[in-house]
């Protein structure tokens, strides 16, 4: 039992450092090159068997082009679920953030509109910031979608572009219920074939003036997971203190 825990063990480390690599460099992990970056204490050739136990469990795969691992959608949800260490964030984000909207929200277009674009500026995915009450949708920073190697491919960006600007689909995604503050839909879990190759990060607000909706930002799957979703949750909490002023 021991022998089988430990190898259990190992297996999350591996795809945990591969998954982690993966999402700095946007480039296939090889054995080597998570030996290199990572202390892992075994041979290339011990690594490239866990490779495949992942690879069979659904977990990693490798583009036909390259002997590196990628991980699958299923791959990011036991990372998501499982593995990742969720950071706080620095103060000075969230005095940058709470100084922005000191500076400059006024009125509630405002508030929606600096939210929107803050999230965007942020992180450098596209933002939604959606007020159910009013039925106000603010879209910011669908250019930064071409900034990522993902979408280099133009078929696979126009994809992604024409989704954010027919935006029903997206919309009707970004409320749906969840119970949890923030909820990430990766890839296909998002059931929008145009999100095939994203994450969308959703997370909720509401106020005592019965004031609800909803924050996302989509990018590529290869999303810094562990800094969006604290990013996320502090600013939904900023966006239900501050509409309540109005």
């Amino acid at each position: 039992m021991a022998r089988s825990a430990d190898h259990g063990e190992r297996r999350k480390r591996i795809l945990e450092a591969t998954i982690e690599l993966y999402l700095n460099s946007a480039q296939p992990v090889s054995s080597d090159s998570l030996l290199k970056s990572r202390k892992i204490d075994l041979s290339s050739a011990s690594v490239r068997n866990v490779f495949s136990e992942l690879e069979e469990l659904g977990l990693l795969t490798h583009p036909h082009t390259s002997a590196g691992r990628i991980p699958t959608d299923e791959g990011y949800r036991f990372y998501l679920n499982v593995l990742m260490e969720k950071k706080r964030l620095k103060k000075n984000e969230a005095d940058f953030i709470d100084k922005i909207y000191e500076l400059k929200v006024r009125e509630l277009d405002d508030l929606l509109f600096e939210t929107s674009k803050l999230m965007s500026d942020f992180t450098h995915y596209a933002s939604i910031v959606y007020l159910d009450n009013d039925d106000k949708t603010y879209f910011q920073g669908m250019r930064y979608i071409l900034e990522h190697p993902e979408f280099k491919d133009i078929q696979r960006a126009h994809e992604v572009l024409e989704a954010l600007e027919t935006r029903a689909e997206l919309l009707d995604l970004v409320k749906q219920s969840f119970s949890d503050r923030t909820c990430v839909y990766v890839g296909k879990e998002s059931h929008c074939s145009q999100m095939e190759y994203c994450s969308v990060v959703v997370s909720k607000y509401s106020s005592i003036n019965k004031k609800d909706g909803r924050l996302a930002l989509i990018g590529p799957k290869r999303m810094a997971y562990d800094k969006v979703i604290p990013l996320m949750d502090y600013i939904a909490q900023a966006m239900q203190e501050k509409m309540e002023k109005y």
